[in-house]
């Protein structure tokens, strides 16, 4: 009796089991934001939303230069543009609107009602909002105190534009101006409409829209998984060669609801095909971009990641075809503190733009290093070498005292040219604890990696971090701001004791004095329930980490077991995390520089794999890596040059002055947040994982840094040695 009772329990159990897992999907919709109606695909209505003023200034704004100067005032549906002075050149004031579209072969008329207070010449543009602003309809007029319409008709004939600007030049027009200013110009009824019928352009990549995969690819004994956007289940899939072959069938598995994607996701599991060659994956009718099944699929990508920032060296003389340039930023730096001048040279350009900042230098020289450790010294490419041009410009950041300058750049940042054209006056913005931390930390770890190939510049390394660690005595952290004229980037960051904690570890790893360790010791205890184990340029935690980790000797039992418990705990959220994505990435928020986060979580998992051995730590790690090479919603390899489908504007100044893509640049990824004005118009319906645009006015998703392409390289190096 008791047998009949076990095996009718184990038959209910496995028809259970079995019913289980023939459950269909509930496919349930999506909450999608609905934007509204699209008015630039609609003919004879206003495609500008505040062209009558009632909303104030939205969409407009000014610039002023060269002498320009101007304000405005909003008041019955008009604008007063009152020209205190025009400058010395027709857009010396300029007042703008942004936020519409124009499409190929769209056939447009702008109109608007202008009067002036005295006579005025004023160019009016519809023109390309950046790199060489040309413009697709241009007119001059002279405005007077009668209240005129005037019209510009025009047909789109360059390629859609998904974020023009109409620009009122109000500059100077010598034979058009009055000689006497002030002068107010009262612009109303301003429209921009659509004489006939277009089509929305559809761009897409056909099947690669709904089947994703890395498109480098994989090494034979690696995981392989594509990532199928689906509507039902049990779909089968297929592996093709270059003629069509079969070399692979299965079936696809589950499907995820994805919320950050809005689609469901089934993955497409190949990890047992091994043989080398070039393949795609198939689903019905719908093939994914062609990927490698090689020994080495990354060794060219890793390269050229690291010849960026080779091609970043700012003070010398760059050797390259396309963007090689003679020594730039020679010239002089004055201390914003006292104005007095200081001689700094070299480094790398921080990202897209040419300034130098020690808070982001700091991850990029760490994670370098510890690539170098990783595999990186096998790679044909001398990271130590590259190393030292950097660590050589941190050494010239330095005051006698011992603290350190935070940044220098120019007052603005530079229009889109070569880095040897910015000529302004450079300048040293003011010590800031978080960038004498961050000193201190990574001048000490690199000078344990010179120490037997160059022993006295280990000595001045090492020499500087202790002075710089000694500065930070019984001084309060402090978050750093720009002074009032200088408007470049920031990297405020008002706690640092990560970086303290980060500069105790690796002062007692280069000097094996217990001092620093129980600092160490001391630092995490008061400040680890705030951490997450980062490896970012605000959070570097995660950094301290990994020394302590992974040298044991140098400190206390307890504090290794607590970052060991740390590190373990963080993993394993990040693998808990990644199990919630259809496209297995770990991140539940994406901001600003979201695909370095994807790289930095990397990161975590290869320390853990290092410290626990698990499988899935190194699975879920090379799936972030997987997601930034294609494996993503928009089926982007989010590295230049390299893919079926990278980005080929990215908001890089050499790329855009030469009108073409260096290679092996990591760009920023998406950003829920939209933090530029383009990304903010064209992506506000959009999920988390599409705010990404593949345009250089797009600085919040398409900017490049050295602090991200660093994170990509640490992670190749790590998950693939």
């Amino acid at each position: 009796m008791k047998k009949s009772k076990t095996v009718s329990a184990v038959i209910i159990a496995l028809t259970v089991s079995a019913l289980s897992s023939c459950a269909r999907t509930d496919f349930k919709p999506f909450d999608v934001k609905d934007s509204g109606p699209k008015i630039w695909l609609q003919s004879g209505i206003n495609q500008l939303e505040n062209g009558d003023f009632k909303n104030g200034k939205e969409h407009w704004g000014t610039f002023i230069s060269s002498g320009g100067s101007a304000s405005i005032d909003y008041s019955d549906g008009k604008a007063d543009v009152k020209i205190k002075s025009p400058g010395s050149v027709n857009y010396g004031v300029q007042y703008y609107y942004d936020g519409f579209r124009i499409y190929h072969d769209g056939q447009y008329t702008l109109s608007f009602k202008a009067s002036s207070s005295a006579p005025k010449g004023c160019e009016v543009r519809i023109q390309l909002n950046g790199g060489d602003y040309h413009p697709y309809a241009v007119d001059t007029f002279t405005f007077g105190e009668e209240q005129k319409e005037y019209s510009i008709d025009f047909t789109m004939t360059d390629d859609t534009d998904m974020m023009p600007r109409l620009a009122f030049n109000m500059g100077t027009f010598p034979d058009r101006d009055a000689s006497d200013f002030p002068i107010t110009v009262t612009l109303s009824d301003v429209k921009f409409i659509l004489n006939n019928s277009i089509a929305e352009e559809e761009s897409g990549n056909g099947g690669a829209d709904f089947i994703r995969v890395n498109q480098l690819g994989f090494r034979p004994e690696d995981d392989k998984t594509a990532y199928v956007k689906v509507t039902e289940d049990g779909q089968k899939f297929s592996v093709i060669d270059p003629n069509g072959k079969t070399v692979y069938s299965g079936k696809l598995g589950k499907p995820v609801r994805d919320e950050m994607a809005f689609e469901y996701v089934a993955p497409a599991d190949f990890s047992s095909l091994k043989e080398c060659g070039t393949y795609r994956v198939k689903v019905g009718e719908n093939e994914s971009f062609p990927f490698e099944i090689s020994e080495s699929p990354y060794s060219d990508m890793l390269k050229d990641a690291l010849r960026y920032f080779t091609l970043s060296r700012c003070g010398t003389e760059v050797e390259d075809e396309v963007f090689g340039h003679p020594a730039c930023h020679t010239g002089t730096v004055l201390t914003v503190e006292s104005l007095k001048e200081k001689s700094v040279v070299g480094g790398w350009h921080d990202a897209g733009d040419y300034g130098r900042y020690v808070v982001p230098a700091a991850k990029a020289v760490s994670d370098l290093l510890f690539a170098y450790d990783m595999g990186g010294s096998k790679i044909d490419f001398d990271i130590l070498d590259e190393v030292k041009f950097e660590t050589d410009w941190l050494l010239q950041m330095q005051k006698d005292d011992g603290g350190v300058y935070h940044k220098i750049s120019c007052a603005s940042f530079p229009e889109f040219v070569m880095p040897e054209e910015e000529k302004e006056i450079l300048y040293l913005s003011n010590v800031s604890t978080a960038a004498t931390a961050d000193f201190a930390a990574t001048l000490a770890l690199a000078s344990t990696y010179y120490r037997k190939s160059d022993a006295s510049y280990a000595d001045r390394l090492l020499n500087a971090a202790i002075k710089a660690w000694e500065y930070l005595d019984g001084k309060k952290g402090h978050s750093f701001s720009n002074i009032a004229y200088i408007s470049t980037g920031a990297y405020p960051d008002e706690y640092d004791e990560d970086e303290r904690y980060f500069a105790a570890a690796a002062l007692a790893l280069a000097t094996s004095d217990g001092k620093y360790s129980a600092e160490a010791e001391r630092i995490r205890s008061e400040n680890s329930k705030r951490w997450k184990e980062q490896f970012g340029w605000e959070q570097m935690e995660g950094y301290g980490d990994r020394i302590i980790a992974l040298n044991p000797t140098l400190f206390s039992e307890k504090l290794v077991k607590d970052v060991r418990d740390a590190v373990k705990l963080r993993a394993d959220e990040a693998v808990a995390n990644a199990g919630l994505s259809g496209f297995r990435q770990a991140q539940r928020t994406l901001n600003w520089g979201s695909n370095m986060e994807s790289m930095n979580i990397a990161h975590l998992l290869s320390l853990a794999n290092e410290l626990f051995h698990g499988k899935k730590y190194i699975r879920a790690g090379r799936n972030q890596v997987d997601y930034i090479l294609g494996a993503n919603p928009l089926s982007r390899c989010y590295v230049t040059g390299y893919g079926s489908n990278p980005p080929v504007h990215p908001h890089h100044r050499p790329s855009i002055a030469k009108d073409t893509p260096q290679k092996g640049m990591m760009v920023g990824g998406p950003d829920e947040k939209l933090e530029d004005e383009f990304a903010g118009y064209l992506l506000s319906d959009k999920p988390p994982l599409l705010c990404h645009i593949d345009n250089y006015q797009s600085f919040s998703t398409n900017e490049v840094t050295i602090y991200w392409n660093s994170a990509l390289v640490y992670a190749l190096a790590a998950l693939y040695r």
